[in-house]
């Protein structure tokens, strides 16, 4: 194995003795303003819904004819990929959604396409996925997407479009105190998708497209839930055993990734020999270790906010925009308790997992059909 791991996995722990932490998460935590026992009830809510997987991918197994997924299998689109939404259209449909939440918001997600905030155009040589670039309070955020017309890029622009949303609103608090922190940073964006996928499904009248959307944002919602928890359990299980003994062999740390992804999957998915080696490619892992669970977190966080927004939409647009307007000058206990949540409460997590479980079992209804 390459020394690099063992040598970050080694840093650590002298950081841990140095600083006298007491669990090897707790550097990520302090940087995140999040206790251990939030994300520890995290892990212990998403690892308890593993279940939910492994029901999606018997069904996605069916739907793409296999008896059964294999690791490579695991994102294949359901209904092949949609395409040839031109960016008009897309400019469109992410304002319109928007505008149904708040008009607003829409004035503001307005501006990047009026003013040529968004470089959308694919060159060769431009990086691929999306980004939005935070700049100083006194100078707009700017989007970075690479437009092709899929369902896809047009969930893409909407989620850049609530970073840009929360840059924006979130100027008031200063250079010092406008970003936020990772569990927080996705809020508006998560958010922002969320409502442009429910707006494509509910415009969606043909079953088999409805079937393909839905599977699609399944598929993202486990990447970014239970795949990124699985992995924070393979890093913690890493950091534990080299506490224990000290440098680790490759093999010893593929055979606790191949234990932590299995007990997600359980027999829903063969794990290859190939996929062995799945660990070594997460720069997380070498670069800001426990980084991972942010995803988690973010995206659990948001479904649950969802349900506030979808039980009382009057009361709970200003709110919303009070917290994002906030940016990182709260923790992030503090800026959901505007919004009524208690992210400290061990059943909290369990609003957004039960809305990934009413995701499955609307494709497993459409499926039959």
């Amino acid at each position: 194995m390459k020394p690099s791991t063992n040598m970050v996995l080694a840093d650590h722990r002298l950081s841990l003795e140095i600083r006298r932490y007491r669990h090897p998460m707790e550097p990520r935590n302090l940087a995140n303003e999040i206790d251990l026992e939030s994300v520890l009830h995290l892990i212990e809510s998403v690892k308890s819904a593993y279940p939910v997987v492994r029901r999606f991918y018997r069904l996605k197994a069916k739907l793409l004819g296999l008896k059964k997924l294999s690791d490579y299998d695991r994102y294949a689109p359901v209904g092949g990929i949609q395409a040839g939404i031109d960016f008009k259209t897309c400019r469109r449909i992410v304002l319109e959604g928007y505008r149904e939440f708040s008009p607003r918001a829409a004035e503001i997600a307005g501006e990047f396409f009026d003013k040529r905030w968004i470089d959308a155009q694919i060159r060769p040589g431009k990086q691929g996925g999306g980004f939005c670039c935070q700049t100083t309070p006194d100078l707009h955020p700017y989007i970075l997407v690479n437009y092709t017309g899929s369902l896809r890029d047009v969930m893409t622009v909407a989620h850049e479009l609530g970073h840009g949303l929360h840059q924006s609103l979130a100027r008031r608090a200063g250079i010092l105190e406008s970003d936020a922190p990772l569990t927080m940073a996705e809020t508006a964006s998560v958010f922002g998708e969320i409502l442009i996928f429910e707006k494509l499904f509910e415009g969606e009248k043909n079953p088999q497209k409805r079937l393909g959307l839905i599977c699609g944002k399944i598929d993202d919602n486990f990447a970014t839930v239970f795949r990124q928890i699985a992995m924070t359990d393979f890093e913690l299980a890493a950091h534990q055993a080299g506490l224990a003994g000290g440098e680790l062999s490759s093999r010893t740390l593929e055979n606790l990734w191949m234990k932590t992804s299995a007990e997600m999957v359980g027999d829903s998915v063969t794990l290859t020999e190939h996929y062995r080696h799945g660990w070594k490619y997460i720069p997380h892992f070498i670069h800001t270790p426990f980084y991972c669970y942010a995803y988690a977190f973010a995206q659990l966080f948001v479904l649950c906010l969802y349900q506030k927004y979808k039980a009382d939409k009057s009361a709970f647009v200003g709110r919303y925009f009070e917290m994002l307007s906030l940016g990182g000058s709260r923790r992030p206990d503090e800026l959901a308790a505007l919004v009524g949540l208690d992210i400290r409460q061990k059943e909290f997590w369990q609003a957004g997992i039960s809305f990934l479980e009413t995701l499955v079992g609307q494709a497993e209804r459409l499926a039959s059909k």
